[in-house]
């Protein structure tokens, strides 16, 4: 019981570890008032005629599972995965094959961007860090299970993918007639550091009489550690660390340009009438390929685990069997180590969006997003009402849905003070909250179904903000 207690709480703190973990908020397509609109869809020109971007951030994080599908609420108490009362078909349905966790954050360092005839340019230089983890379903079996005659684990779903870069955007979007507008981004990309796993199989099948366990697959990795190498040949490494790194060697791996990488975006806008719009993006088409302080570490082999030797119930000889397993595997698995180059894809997304203009200040928008990640496809809707009542204020107010996922409000928000503009976008703002108590213990306040959030902040200085005369930035009261 031990054991799987303990199971259940790393498995579980792992996923709440990483749960509060970039897209831009979908919130901002439609917002033509913002410049950044043009990088979720490059065709999109702003209606000012030339603007400078000022640093910004922005944040992204996605998880299949809320506190409530980790925990559950049975009447006025919530129980964990031990728990009798705990409903697994619901926890399975929630997660799927692989738990996915997205966390990513941007901060843009400057921008520009300005009008030439029916062509508009675009330049943005960022900093970028996006974490991606696969957690296998089948960890749950064991605290469902434990470890049943006859059962299979497949752990091939787990993966984790972290990579770092700079990113330089250069954007150029034409307006060849009057219904139709195209729009490409060429980007450059740096990496800082990078890590990425590539399993090919992780089983582990149990009986009665042995475990089996079955393992296939590689970690790479782009970082400040050193590995050295057992003397004997397809042994675990003697050891794996972090360098010291001195100021001046940190600062030559926040701007080195080593690893380099290349993506595209494409867009297009079609001007169907003058009250309907329709468009589409496809974004992030590309990789980073690292070759600096280079690692990797792969595994092969199969493990037959026949039992371990247990006096007593003291939890110091069922961690000391464990840590036994351990050193088992380190010797019978065939290990690794080298030094090549990889290379880490990044997450292609797609949009499609139409818009209705009701009026010069009012308008309603459609947004689908699809987001292409292995083992986890998500799919996202979003309906949104702009408005601009005043030449100097415009707001967006939207409602989005992830299938298999969250949903909630968000909204969009910028304000002219002279040239400067400031901007708010949020999707998914916690709206709930619920009174978590375990145990008869003390309560604490949880954002229990909150799965999904996307924010970004930022400044600009705007000039020519009315764009064309028939065609203002913002509509004149």
């Amino acid at each position: 019981m031990k054991i799987k207690i303990y199971i259940a709480t790393v498995s579980i703190a792992f996923l709440m570890l990483f749960q509060a973990a970039a897209q831009n908020p979908m919130g901002l397509y439609f917002m033509e008032t913002i410049p950044q609109s043009s990088q979720i869809n490059p065709a999109m020109q702003p209606r000012a005629n030339g603007f400078f971007a000022l640093p910004s951030t922005g944040l992204m994080f996605q998880s299949d599972v809320a506190f409530n599908d980790a925990f559950q609420e049975v009447g006025s108490q919530w129980v964990t995965p031990l728990n009798d009362q705990f409903n697994y078909d619901d926890l399975y349905n929630a997660v799927g094959k692989a738990v996915g966790i997205n966390n990513e954050e941007t901060v843009d360092l400057l921008g520009i961007g300005f009008r030439s005839g029916r062509d508009y340019f675009t330049f943005t230089m960022s900093v970028k860090n996006v974490m991606q983890t696969g957690i296998p379903s089948d960890l749950f079996k064991i605290t469902e299970l434990g470890f049943p005659d006859g059962q299979n684990f497949d752990f091939s779903t787990m993966r984790i993918k972290e990579a770092a870069y700079h990113e330089l955007a250069f954007g150029y979007s034409r307006k060849w007639n009057d219904k139709f507008t195209f729009g490409a981004k060429l980007k450059p990309l740096f990496g800082i550091v990078g890590g990425v796993t590539d399993i090919n199989k992780f089983e582990l099948n149990t009986s009665r009489q042995q475990w089996d366990v079955h393992v296939d697959g590689t970690f790479y990795s782009s970082a400040p550690i050193e590995v050295e190498e057992s003397e004997v040949p397809g042994d675990f490494p003697e050891s794996i660390d972090g360098k010291d790194l001195e100021d001046d060697e940190v600062a030559e791996y926040l701007t080195s340009l080593n690893n380099g990488g290349l993506a595209f975006d494409f867009g297009a806008v079609y001007e169907h009438t003058e009250d309907w719009t329709f468009s589409a993006a496809l974004t992030n088409l590309g990789w980073v390929k690292f070759k600096n302080d280079l690692n990797s570490l792969s595994f092969n082999g199969t493990y037959n685990f026949e039992g371990v030797s247990v006096n007593g119930s003291e939890e110091e000889d069922i961690e000391q069997a464990f840590e036994d397993i351990g050193d088992s595997l380190k010797t019978v698995i065939d290990y690794g180590v080298g030094h090549d180059k990889f290379s880490i894809p990044l997450t292609p997304s797609m949009y499609v969006g139409a818009s209705y203009r009701m009026s010069p200040a009012v308008s309603f928008g459609l947004l689908s997003r699809s987001v292409f990640q292995k083992h986890n496809f998500r799919q996202e809707f979003n309906l949104s009402a702009n408005i601009q009542p005043y030449s100097f204020i415009a707001f967006n107010l939207n409602y989005s849905k992830r299938i298999s996922g969250g949903n909630g409000l968000g909204t969009a928000v910028t304000f002219l003070a002279g040239p400067l503009q400031m901007y708010m976008a949020a999707d998914y703002i916690p709206m709930r909250y619920s009174e978590v108590t375990f145990d008869e213990g003390d309560s604490f306040p949880m954002l229990h179904r909150q799965k999904d959030l996307t924010f970004r902040f930022g400044l600009n200085l705007i000039f020519g903000r009315h764009g064309y005369r028939d065609e203002p930035m913002l509509s004149v009261n």
